[in-house]
């Protein structure tokens, strides 16, 4: 990967805190990536677009199955498999990478997080970030406070006021705890903020969009700017049977709920899709495939079944 490694700052920091520098990004995740759709739409800082993406490389070992005491069949990946979650911002040839968060499975059975942010406002600039291993508390803190050290000199950060400028920075320290979010085999909430701000269940690697993938029914997530599947044709939103409430959450900004506190469910109604976005049907079954096809004769049986509505 076109990624440079080094030391962070004049003293040695834990093992596998390391600084990362992609020099061109749209090259690096045109390189073994491919983007994620999924059914339902993730939240979105835009009303009008999806501008936020998972991409995955896959590893060359086959993806497996792992069968929880829940009985749900969770994906698992293999050493080389990354996946990143790229935040936009901008329209034409003006959107540009805000945030890049990510893990990436190794060699040895560990992973690593890491999480990125351009040096400028503009598309091709540069990303600057941090890499730690998962699951090891004195490295998350020590690359979040040297994440921090570095973006108190990058824009936006340059231009705010001294209040807003803390804020952001302690907002970004905030969402930098991914051990937090994304723990193994974790399953759906049902009550709002059961384990957290990420309602949707995780595989048993701890990611969040392969699974999403695979479903046709998922959680409503509240977390972010918009949620997109309010408007569109081929999304309904029930809550135990029951059509969500669509409630006013601050001024503009709509939101499923359900009146008992629970989650909102959303499925996807293909025929609708086909009819109204053939192109993002296409990218559903595409993601799909790709998924399908680097699984186990195990993960297969249990997820080919998911392929049914590609084959029509």
């Amino acid at each position: 990967m076109a990624l440079a490694l080094a030391l962070v700052g004049c003293q040695r920091p834990p093992d596998g805190v390391v600084e990362l520098r992609i020099e061109d990004p749209v090259a690096h995740w045109g390189e073994g990536f491919a983007r994620l759709e999924t059914p339902v739409h993730m939240p979105s800082p835009s009303a009008s677009r999806d501008d936020v993406e998972v991409w995955i490389a896959l590893g060359t070992a086959p993806v497996g199955l792992q069968l929880g005491d829940d009985g749900v069949p969770r994906l698992r990946f293999g050493p080389g498999t990354q996946a990143d979650r790229l935040e936009y911002a901008g329209e034409g040839e003006a959107r540009r990478l805000v945030d890049v968060r990510g893990s990436r499975f190794e060699a040895d059975g560990s992973c690593t997080h890491h999480v990125l942010r351009p040096i400028e406002e503009r598309p091709d600039a540069p990303l600057v970030g941090m890499q730690w291993p998962c699951d090891v508390a004195p490295a998350q803190q020590a690359a979040t406070a040297a994440m921090l050290e570095r973006l108190a000199g990058l824009p936006p950060f340059t231009r705010m006021q001294e209040g807003p400028r803390r804020r952001a920075l302690d907002g970004f320290a905030e969402r930098n705890d991914c051990d937090g979010c994304h723990a193994e085999a974790r399953p759906d909430a049902t009550v709002v903020d059961a384990y957290g701000p990420v309602f949707r269940g995780t595989d048993a690697s701890g990611l969040f969009a392969p699974m999403s993938v695979m479903r046709d029914r998922q959680p409503v997530e509240a977390y972010g700017g918009f949620d997109r599947n309010l408007d569109d044709p081929a999304i309904t939103a029930s809550c135990d049977g029951a059509p969500a409430e669509r409630a006013e959450v601050r001024h503009g900004v709509m939101r499923w709920r359900c009146v008992d506190g629970g989650v909102p469910v959303a499925s996807l109604d293909w025929e609708v899709l086909r009819r109204t976005d053939a192109a993002r049907a296409d990218a559903i079954c595409a993601s799909r495939r790709l998924l399908v096809g680097a699984m186990d004769d195990a993960a297969k049986t249990a997820f080919a079944p998911t392929l049914a509505p590609c084959d029509g």
